[in-house]
């Protein structure tokens, strides 16, 4: 009898322990179904671009620093910057990086990506909204000859859009 008792209690051990195992494999199991799942989405993203965009993104991707690795807030000090003062965005585009509801269509921003400066005296006022914080970087960009502020108000789930635009552009 208490041999038959040890042998119970050995089996209900090594189930209790091969249900503890059969967890840790599920939990794993969830794991990377959620990285699959993640990966597909990326992928559905590559598949959307354009062969222009493909280009950017293995361009981007073989940089020296890539733009994964790049805050949304230096890849718009630094690349969109450079792209707008070069005068490859027509007037008409930039006109529309004046408006809200353009910028936060297009980068999901809450304030027009550009503010126009017509008095240089007025740079402390422009770079605020309507509470007094700050929401333009300081120094101000020149885009066919006319002087703006830019946005500096941006999230990382901007960045894709941010990267996006830039490369229609180049």
């Amino acid at each position: 009898m208490i041999k038959k008792f040890l042998e119970l209690s050995h089996l209900e051990a090594t189930i209790s322990l091969r249900q503890k195992e059969l967890l840790e494999l599920e939990e794993k199991i969830e794991e990377k179904k959620r990285l699959l799942k993640q990966l597909s989405r990326k992928a559905r993203r590559y598949e959307e671009y354009s062969s222009a965009e493909k280009e950017i993104a293995v361009g981007i991707a073989v940089d020296a620093e890539p733009v994964s690795e790049k805050k949304v807030g230096e890849i718009a000090r630094t690349d969109l910057v450079r792209l707008l003062e070069s005068g490859r965005v027509p007037q008409s585009v930039i006109e529309n990086l004046k408006e809200k509801r353009y910028s936060k269509d297009t980068f999901d921003l809450n304030f027009p990506l550009l503010r126009e400066i017509t008095d240089m005296g007025k740079i402390e006022e422009l770079k605020k909204d309507h509470t007094g914080r700050n929401r333009y970087y300081a120094k101000p960009i020149t885009i066919h000859g006319k002087k703006y502020l830019l946005c500096a108000q941006w999230y990382d789930r901007s960045k894709t859009k941010l990267v996006r635009w830039i490369g229609k552009y180049q």
